[in-house]
């Protein structure tokens, strides 16, 4: 090539292909490395808005149970049953049923109602119903102050909740126990009168711990616990004599006594012989008595009220579980199946203030 200028063109061009061929090639061999960060010195990272499924690492939890600095929490995960269950952070909008059913949830559930004395809603809708215990319907005695005292202790706190066996009732709600802060809230309804114990197998963990706390309440006439200012039924006279060596007091002794026998298991099917099952009301004082108002409840939320009736000093009445006519003496509850629980159960006998006149327990 004998022009100089063209000469030198080529050339270069040569030297500028060889060079971006080598470029290249230590570029694919990783010994260049292009940072999109900018200053940071670190690649950025893209976090998705959900962090149901993600740390704040920015790494996949797979199992819902890693915390918040991505480690996993076994504490919460280490068995399928009595695992405690908490609410998502606060930076989500609220909870679900789903939430509230999976074992991976961590963190405080928000209270958003409180329904009753047993009974509230979290953020999100999902509605638990306290398990162990029960305490009493609209319309019954103590029933607006269980529900203020419960609101009190959990409304507009965040509230943790474990899981027994069972997880819904028939109703859908979640059976939890439920703990705020280091209070057991189902254990202090009960130790301070709002709540009685109401344990279904298999969700017993707590059982002993709730029947101390009931026999508190009883010992000490609390709430629910607190006699009636006239009558006495002789299982609690019996009870108290025993807690005093014996006597009574003139106060006590003054009271109308009140017996009370139960036959909780009927002979054969109980379903196909509901009236075999019945409660026997004796009055044994010597003063007539008029039982209009009183009722008849069961551990769980079974109740009869009586109409006026004056039952007389010495008479025995019954009622029956189920259906009937009422006659002189005999009265029918007109339950479609059996009241009284063949392995255990309670029977309260109150008067029409709703204070505690007997108790029968087997």
């Amino acid at each position: 090539m004998k022009n100089p200028f063209l000469k030198n063109c080529v050339f270069n061009i040569f030297c500028l292909l060889l060079v971006i061929a080598v470029c290249l090639f230590f570029t694919g061999c990783g010994l260049f490395y292009f940072d999109t960060a900018g200053a940071g010195g670190q690649k950025a990272t893209a976090f998705p808005k959900s962090s149901n499924n993600i740390d704040n690492a920015g790494n996949p939890d797979k199992a819902n149970n890693a915390d918040n600095s991505g480690n996993n929490n076994s504490a919460y995960s280490s068995s399928g049953v009595n695992d405690k269950y908490t609410a998502a952070d606060s930076s989500q909008n609220g909870t679900t049923d789903q939430d509230l059913q999976s074992d991976s949830s961590f963190g405080l559930y928000t209270v958003s109602k409180v329904i009753d004395g047993d009974t509230f809603s979290v953020a999100g809708g999902g509605r638990v119903r306290m398990m162990g215990i029960n305490t009493p319907e609209v319309d019954q005695y103590f029933y607006e102050e269980a529900k203020e005292v419960l609101s009190l202790m959990i409304d507009k706190t965040g509230v943790f909740l474990e899981r027994d066996i069972s997880d819904t009732d028939k109703y859908g709600r979640l059976l939890r126990y439920v703990f705020a802060g280091d209070l057991f809230i189902n254990l202090e309804m009960v130790k301070r009168g709002f709540a009685n114990v109401f344990t279904v197998p298999p969700d017993v963990k707590y059982t002993d711990e709730l029947l101390k706390a009931e026999r508190y309440a009883r010992d000490n006439n609390l709430g629910l616990w607190k006699i009636s200012a006239g009558y006495i039924g002789e299982n609690i006279k019996e009870d108290k004599a025993n807690k005093t060596g014996g006597s009574t007091g003139q106060s006590m002794a003054e009271l109308k006594t009140i017996s009370v026998e139960l036959i909780w298991d009927a002979p054969g099917n109980d379903m196909e012989n509901i009236n075999g099952e019945y409660a026997g009301i004796k009055n044994e004082s010597a003063y007539d008595i008029d039982i209009g108002g009183w009722t008849v409840k069961d551990s769980a939320t079974k109740i009869y009220e009586f109409k006026h009736y004056i039952l007389k000093s010495g008479e025995k009445i019954f009622l029956y579980s189920g259906s009937g006519t009422d006659s002189e003496g005999r009265f029918y509850w007109n339950n479609s199946q059996p009241v009284w629980n063949n392995d255990h159960d309670t029977l309260y006998l109150r008067d029409r203030t709703g204070l505690l006149v007997e108790i029968y327990n087997y």
